[in-house]
C-alpha cells in the first residue's frame, strides 16, 4: 500500500493543481477574484513539486504528465483568462473575451508544444535546456493572478482603479509571450544551481530581505517579482539578437 502511494505521489501533487483550479472558478462564479488568485498562486507550488517529488521517490506513471498537463491547461490557461474578463462581469465588450480566449488559446499551444518536445527529448535523451523557450503557462497564469491580487489591493487601499484597465492588454502580451521564442531560465534550476560561499552568502540576505516585504506587502511583491522575471526574459532576447545582427 505505501509503496503505491509512493508511485502515485506526484500524481496526487498533480492533483492538487487540478484542484486549486477547480477551486479558483468556484471562488470566480461567486465573485471572490482575490480568493480565485492566490489559489492559481496555490497552483504554482504543487505545479513545481510534482516533479521535484518524482525525482525524490525515483517514481513515474506513464499518464502523470498527460495529468498534470491538462491541470496546467484549466488552472493557468483557462482560470486566469476568466479571472480577467470577469473583471468586467458579463457584460464586458467582446473584444475582452475575444483576447482573453486568445490567451487560452496560446497557452493550450503552448502546452502541447512543450508536451511533445519533452517526450521527444526524452526518447532521444537529450539534455534538457536551461532556457523555456517562451513564456512558461505556469508563469503567465501566476502573472495573471499577482496583477489581479494588485488591483484588489489598490482599489481597496488607495482607490486606483489603472491595473484592472491595462489588463486585457497585459493578458494579450502573456498571450503573445507563450507562443514566442523569448527565452526564460528555468527558476528551479537557478535555484539549484551550484554557488561560491560569498554568492551564497549575497542571494541568502537578498532572499530574507524579499521574504520580509512578501510578508508585509504580497500584492505588490508578487506581481513586482512576475513582472520582473517577464522583464529579463525580453532583456536577454533584446541582447541575443542584437549580437546577432552585428556578428551578421
Amino acid at each position: 500500500m505505501m509503496n503505491q502511494l509512493k508511485n502515485y505521489s506526484p500524481t496526487i501533487v498533480s492533483i492538487g493543481n487540478l484542484a486549486c483550479g477547480f477551486g479558483a472558478i468556484v471562488f470566480i462564479m461567486n465573485n471572490e477574484q482575490a480568493y480565485a488568485a492566490w489559489l492559481v498562486i496555490l497552483a504554482m507550488i504543487f505545479d513545481g513539486l510534482d516533479g521535484q517529488v518524482a525525482r525524490l521517490t525515483k517514481t513515474t506513471i506513464t499518464w502523470g504528465a498527460h495529468l498534470d498537463t491538462l491541470a496546467d491547461m484549466i488552472t493557468f490557461g483557462f482560470v486566469p483568462a476568466f479571472l480577467i474578463g470577469k473583471q468586467g462581469a458579463f457584460d464586458a465588450p467582446i473584444a475582452i473575451w475575444f483576447v482573453c480566449f486568445f490567451y487560452t488559446l496560446s497557452a493550450a499551444i503552448r502546452l502541447a508544444k512543450f508536451e511533445f518536445e519533452s517526450e521527444k527529448s526524452n526518447s532521444s535523451g537529450k539534455t534538457r535546456s536551461k532556457y523555456f523557450t517562451g513564456l512558461p503557462s505556469t508563469l503567465a497564469g501566476g502573472t495573471a493572478a499577482s496583477l489581479i491580487l494588485l488591483d484588489s489591493y489598490l482599489k481597496t487601499t488607495l482607490n486606483i482603479q489603472a491595473v484592472s484597465t491595462c489588463l486585457p492588454c497585459v493578458i494579450f502580451i502573456l498571450g503573445m509571450l507563450m507562443l514566442s521564442k523569448v527565452p526564460y531560465i528555468r527558476i528551479i534550476d537557478l535555484v539549484g544551481s551550484k554557488r561560491d560561499p560569498v554568492s551564497l552568502l549575497i542571494t541568502s540576505v537578498l532572499f530574507f530581505t524579499l521574504l520580509v516585504f512578501f510578508i508585509l506587502y504580497p500584492s505588490i511583491m508578487l506581481a513586482l517579482g512576475f513582472c520582473v522575471y517577464i522583464l529579463i526574459g525580453l532583456g536577454k532576447h533584446g541582447i541575443h539578437r542584437r549580437r546577432a545582427i552585428h556578428i551578421t
